[in-house]
């Protein structure tokens, strides 16, 4: 039955590939020691460790890492000489506040807030970059109901109160196995004249080492 349920939704997906611009596949996996990886498609490598009070991400797209504890938290990435964040949750409200001094020489402030009821979530956040006078923001929702998942998050630039785009993205998480998850996915983005952007399709497989997952072998 499962392997029937996920050949019907792999089955437009195989239909229209001619009308996607990237097709790709991605890989990650997770213990109960708090550890955790990725390879994604393009081959670039992520690694996650998280303890008490602290964690630490690496991914090699952009050379991204991030150590945090607490709430706050450092990074730095070829886009970012340095970045410093705050952030914190009460009941379903998480917000943050964030610097980044950028590669460019630009310096960056903003903020972010998630409000979060049952399976979804009202997103928002937005960026001041002082060296260019410039304040662009983001609005967006999402749904993770039952392994369905979707997701809409407009752009816009605050200053100007323009429209610059829309994000669209939908997928469906199929539990294979213990441990085991397959979830095919699609996305595509629109610009400020609602032009067609890159349309994407990907699966993603994610595996769970340790209880109630795949026995491990550390």
């Amino acid at each position: 039955m499962k392997k029937l349920l996920f050949a019907l939704l792999a089955l437009p997906m195989s239909l229209f590939a001619a009308d996607f611009d990237r097709i790709g596949v991605d890989v990650s996996g997770s213990n109960d020691q708090g550890v955790h990886f990725g390879i994604a498609n393009s081959g670039s490598l992520s690694l996650g460790l998280a303890g008490e009070g602290y964690t630490f991400t690496f991914d090699q797209d952009g050379n991204d890492m991030a150590i945090s504890s607490y709430g706050v938290e450092l990074s730095r990435s070829d886009s970012k000489n340095v970045g410093v964040s705050y952030g914190a949750g009460i009941g379903i409200l998480d917000g943050g506040i964030h610097y980044n001094w950028m590669s460019s020489g630009d310096h960056v402030v903003g903020g972010a807030t998630t409000l979060t009821v049952g399976g979804f979530d009202l997103a928002t956040s937005a960026d001041w970059n002082l060296s260019a006078s410039d304040i662009t923001g983001k609005v967006g929702t999402s749904m993770d109901l039952f392994g369905a998942k979707a997701s809409v998050v407009s752009k816009w630039d605050i200053d100007d109160l323009s429209y610059e785009g829309l994000e669209l993205g939908a997928g469906y998480s199929i539990p294979v196995a213990a441990g085991i998850h397959l979830t095919p996915s699609v996305g595509v983005d629109f610009d400020s004249d609602w032009g067609r952007g890159d349309a994407t399709a990907s699966v993603s497989i994610r595996l769970s080492f340790g209880s109630n997952g795949i026995p491990s072998p550390i």
